[in-house]
């Protein structure tokens, strides 16, 4: 646990738990900003005497209030807060539950600034913490691929990935492992260097379609041929489970629109 999210951790217990807001913020930074984009008032609060009354001013419509938080790291200095709240309001009673986020930067152990977000999932993309689509995913092994050859590629699977041969291919199989993956490629490409060009990704819920251009070269004919093909991969988190490889990409669109 790093020194911010342990003063974080302490200053909400204080502000949430046992009704100590001056002791929780007064030792803010003197330059720190509390920023709440799109607030009536403006959206920067400077220092924590602002702060305090910006706090104060915040909590007080509310009745029966309950916090609860979730920190997560998102670098050595930044910290971002998932609060849920829920209570009445003051006035009308109504029960009101909202979740909101709060990343906060730190600097040499103190706090600097706050950015507030009402949209949870735009709290975490700003922190850099959110999940990444299959889409992304399926573009950075790609990339891995044509960057750094099988070895980079390999660690976009998971340990237990499936990769199956297109059934029209002379000798498919179908490869079990990430080691078996790597042989997989090394026995396809012993006499053929490979080009791949991306040309389109699909996707739908878990599984992505990538098609590509492969211009295939002899290592020893230095013959040249192009080759258009599809990939259906299933992901499992953020590694392949399952991949399907087609030398036909009308074959690829077929068996990721079956499934």
């Amino acid at each position: 646990m790093s020194d911010a999210l342990r003063i974080l951790q302490r200053g909400y217990e204080m502000l949430w738990r046992e009704d100590r807001v001056e002791d929780a913020l007064i030792g803010l930074d003197p330059e720190f900003e509390w920023v709440v984009p799109n607030h009536p008032d403006g959206d920067v609060r400077h220092g924590p005497e602002a702060t305090i009354a910006f706090f104060r001013d915040w909590i007080e419509p509310w009745e029966e209030l309950r916090v609860d938080w979730e920190l997560r790291e998102a670098g050595p200095d930044r910290v971002l807060a998932i609060h849920t709240m829920s209570g009445r309001g003051r006035e009308s009673g109504a029960p009101v539950e909202m979740r909101i986020g709060q990343l906060w930067t730190f600097n040499e152990g103190r706090a600097v600034r706050m950015v507030m977000y009402s949209d949870v999932d735009e709290a975490l993309r700003a922190a850099g913490l959110a999940p990444k689509s299959p889409a992304q995913l399926a573009r950075e092994g790609f990339d891995a691929y044509r960057l750094g050859g099988i070895d980079a590629m390999l660690q976009t699977l998971s340990e237990d990935v499936v990769w199956e041969d297109d059934p029209e291919w002379p000798d498919s199989e179908i490869w079990h492992g990430r080691e078996g993956v790597r042989h997989a490629f090394a026995q396809r490409l012993e006499s053929t260097t490979i080009t791949p060009e991306l040309e389109d990704v699909v996707t739908r819920g878990g599984r992505v379609l990538v098609l590509m251009r492969w211009t295939a070269e002899g290592q020893g004919s230095g013959a040249v041929a192009d080759q258009r093909v599809g990939v259906v991969f299933d992901y499992e988190g953020e590694l392949v489970k399952r991949a399907r490889f087609f030398l036909d990409q009308d074959r690829a669109r077929q068996a990721f629109e079956a499934d």
